[in-house]
C-alpha cells in the first residue's frame, strides 16, 4: 500500500472517528431527555397515556437507532402477543399482521423465557416464520420483555409481572444490533413498562366502561342512579324515554329533570328511607313503588314498578342510590282481565244453568202431565240448547287450558263442503241468539268449496266470529260468510264480515290476547269471557293457517283466515298476513 493510499486511510478513520463521537453525543443528550421525560411524565394524567407512548416509542427508535419500534401486549382470551398502537415505523394496517402465540416466534420465546433476543437475520431466523418479518420488511431487530414489578417500602420486589415485549427493528446505516443496544432497551424497558402498564390498564378500564355504557343503555328497564346530594348520575335510555326527557341529565338535580310529581315522591321517600336505615339498605315499604306514567307515542298508561338499592364502594362509603323501572303493565293488564274473566265465566256458567234448572224442575213437578207434547217438545228444545251453550263453554275453557300448557290441540281430519258448515253455524246461531235485526248471508266462490279440516275446530272458529259479529254489531245489519277457494295456493279464504262499531286500531294487535275484551261505550253491554279470539288463533294456527283483522270505525269488522285445503299442503301454506 502507498504512503498515498495510507494517509487517504488514516483520514477516513479519523472521519469515521468524529460522526461515532457525535453519535454517541447525540444519543447521550436522548438518554438524558427521556430520564428527564420519566420524572415528568409520571405525574400524567390518565387522558395522557395515549400521547406518552406515542412520545416513548419514538424516543426509544431514536435511541437506539431503528427505523421501527412496537409494543407487543399479552391478550388473555387468545394467549397472543398483540401488536398495539402507537407504534413507530410501522402503519396502522401492517400493525394488524403483528400478532403471534406466546409458544411461537421470537417475541413469544422473549415473553415466556423472560431473556432478551437478538434477531440478526430476520429473514433467515426460523423463529421468526409466523411473524411475518417479510411483509413488514423487517431485516434484524431487538426484542426484550416488559416486566412490572410491584416493589415495597425497601425496595424488594413483592410481585412480578410479564405483561408483554418491546422490540426494535431495522438498526439504521445498515448496521446490526448488539448487546449494548440489548443492554439499554432493558433499561429503557424497565422504565417504560410501568406506563404500558398503567396505559393498557386504562384501556380495558376504558373498555369495560364502554361496554357497561351500552348495556345499561340498552336496558329495556329503565335505571336511575342518584347521587348523595340528589343529582343524576346516571340515566340510560330507557329511563329517559319513560319520563320524556331529552336533554343531557347528568349532573342535574332529579327533582329539576323529572317532572312526573307522583315518581319524584317515590324517589324521595326511597332516598329518605335509605339514608335512614342503619344497615344502609332501604326499607322494605319504602324500597318499591308502583307510578303510572303516560306513554307520549301511543297515549296509554304504562305502569311501572320503582325498586331503589344502595351503591357502595369497596370501602363501603355510599356513592349513591340506584332505582330501576320495571314495566309491568302487561302483568297488571293480565291480573286485571284474570279477574274480570272469573266473575265474567261465572256469569256465563250461571246463564244457561237458570234456565236448565227451571225448565227441568217445572216438567218435574208436573204430575198431572198437564203440558202438551209440543210444549214438551218447546221445553227441551230450550234445556238441549243450553247444554250445549254449557258445553261449548266448557269445551272453549278446556282448550285454552291447554294451549297455556303447551299441549297441541287434536285435530281429526274429515273432507268438509264448507257452505253447508257456514249454513249450519248460522243454524245454530239462530236458535241461541236473538238475529232479528240481522241478516245471515252465505258467500261462496265456487257455489261449493271443498277442505279436509277438523270440522268441529273450525265450526268453532266460524261460531266464535259469527257470534261476535252479531253481538258486536247492535244496530243490526248483515253478517256475512265469504269462502274463496284458491288452487293457485292449494288454500282456502274464509271471512266474517259483520256492519257493526269497528275495532280501534290501537287494539288491533292485542285483539288475539286471552281474556281481552275490548271496551266501546256501544257495546258495553255485550257479555263475554274474552277467550273466543285467542282460541280461534289458535284453531286455525293448528291448520297450519294464518288469521287477520280489517275494520273501519263506524263501518264494520272482517275476520279473514287462510287454511290449506288439505293437511298434504301445509307444508306450502301461505305465510301470515301482513
Amino acid at each position: 500500500m502507498s504512503q498515498t493510499d495510507m494517509n487517504a486511510l488514516q483520514a477516513r478513520v479519523a472521519e469515521l472517528e468524529r460522526e461515532l463521537a457525535e453519535k454517541r453525543s447525540e444519543i447521550l443528550r436522548l438518554q438524558q431527555g427521556i430520564q428527564a421525560s420519566e420524572v415528568t411524565e409520571g405525574q400524567i394524567s390518565i387522558t395522557e397515556f395515549e400521547e406518552t407512548l406515542k412520545r416513548l416509542v419514538q424516543r426509544v427508535a431514536m435511541i437506539l437507532q431503528a427505523e421501527k419500534c412496537v409494543i407487543m401486549i399479552l391478550d388473555k382470551e387468545t394467549g397472543e402477543l398483540v401488536a398495539r398502537s402507537p407504534a413507530y415505523g410501522i402503519s396502522s394496517n401492517d400493525l394488524k399482521m403483528l400478532r403471534v402465540k406466546v409458544t411461537q416466534g421470537v417475541a413469544g420465546e422473549v415473553f415466556r423465557t423472560e431473556r432478551p433476543a437478538i434477531i440478526v437475520d430476520a429473514l433467515r431466523d426460523p423463529r421468526t416464520v409466523k411473524e411475518n418479518v417479510a411483509l413488514l420488511h423487517i431485516r434484524n431487530g431487538v426484542t426484550v420483555p416488559l416486566v412490572v414489578e410491584r416493589r415495597d417500602e425497601e425496595n424488594r420486589v413483592l410481585d412480578r409481572v410479564t405483561i408483554g415485549v418491546l422490540s426494535v427493528y431495522n438498526k439504521r446505516y445498515t448496521e446490526e444490533f448488539n448487546n449494548e443496544d440489548v443492554s439499554l432497551l432493558e433499561r429503557l424497558s424497565r422504565n417504560a413498562a410501568s406506563v404500558i402498564s398503567n396505559a393498557q390498564m386504562y384501556r380495558d378500564l376504558v373498555e369495560e366502561k364502554e361496554k357497561l355504557v351500552h348495556t345499561i343503555e340498552s336496558l329495556y328497564a329503565g335505571l336511575l342512579l342518584i347521587g348523595s346530594k340528589g343529582n343524576l348520575m346516571q340515566m340510560n335510555a330507557r329511563a329517559r324515554q319513560i319520563f320524556n326527557v331529552h336533554a343531557d341529565p347528568i349532573g342535574r338535580s332529579y327533582a329539576d329533570v323529572i317532572t312526573h310529581e307522583k315518581a319524584r315522591e317515590a324517589i324521595e321517600r326511597m332516598l329518605k328511607s335509605g339514608g335512614d336505615s342503619e344497615n344502609g339498605s332501604l326499607d322494605g315499604s319504602q324500597a318499591a313503588a308502583e307510578i303510572g306514567v303516560l306513554d307520549p307515542e301511543t297515549d296509554e298508561e304504562r305502569v311501572f314498578q320503582m325498586h331503589a338499592a344502595q351503591v357502595k364502594d369497596e370501602q363501603q362509603t355510599l356513592i349513591g342510590t340506584a332505582i330501576i323501572l320495571n314495566d309491568i303493565t302487561e302483568i297488571r293488564n293480565l291480573e286485571r282481565m284474570k279477574t274480570e274473566f272469573v266473575a265474567i265465566a261465572a256469569h256465563e256458567l250461571r246463564t244457561p244453568m237458570t234456565p236448565i234448572k227451571g225448565f227441568i224442575s217445572m216438567l218435574a213437578q208436573d204430575p198431572d202431565d198437564s203440558f202438551t207434547f209440543e210444549e214438551r217438545k218447546e221445553y227441551y228444545a230450550i234445556i238441549e240448547q243450553n247444554v250445549d251453550r254449557l258445553g261449548r263453554l266448557i269445551n272453549d275453557l278446556l282448550n285454552v287450558t291447554r294451549i297455556e300448557r303447551g299441549i297441541a290441540l287434536q285435530l281429526f281430519w274429515e273432507e268438509v263442503e264448507l257452505r253447508s258448515l257456514a249454513e249450519s253455524v248460522f243454524e245454530v246461531q239462530r236458535g241461541m241468539t236473538n238475529t232479528d235485526k240481522h241478516v245471515l248471508v252465505v258467500e261462496s266462490t265456487p257455489d261449493k268449496v271443498w277442505a279436509t279440516i277438523g270440522r268441529d275446530q273450525i265450526e268453532q272458529v266460524l261460531q266464535n266470529l259469527v257470534s261476535n259479529a252479531i253481538k258486536y254489531s247492535p244496530d243490526g245489519g248483515e253478517v256475512r260468510i265469504i269462502i274463496k277457494d284458491e288452487p293457485d295456493t292449494k288454500s282456502v279464504l274464509l271471512g266474517v264480515k259483520d256492519q257493526g262499531t269497528g275495532i280501534p286500531e290501537s287494539a288491533r294487535t292485542r285483539l288475539f290476547r286471552p281474556y281481552l275484551r275490548i271496551h266501546n261505550p256501544k257495546t258495553a253491554g255485550v257479555k263475554g269471557t274474552g277467550i273466543g279470539l285467542f282460541l280461534v288463533k289458535n284453531l286455525v294456527e293448528a291448520h297450519h293457517g294464518t288469521i287477520w283483522v280489517e275494520s273501519e270505525m263506524g263501518v264494520g269488522t272482517t275476520f279473514w283466515f287462510r287454511l290449506p285445503k288439505s293437511p298434504e299442503g301445509m307444508s306450502e301454506a301461505t305465510p301470515p298476513h301482513e
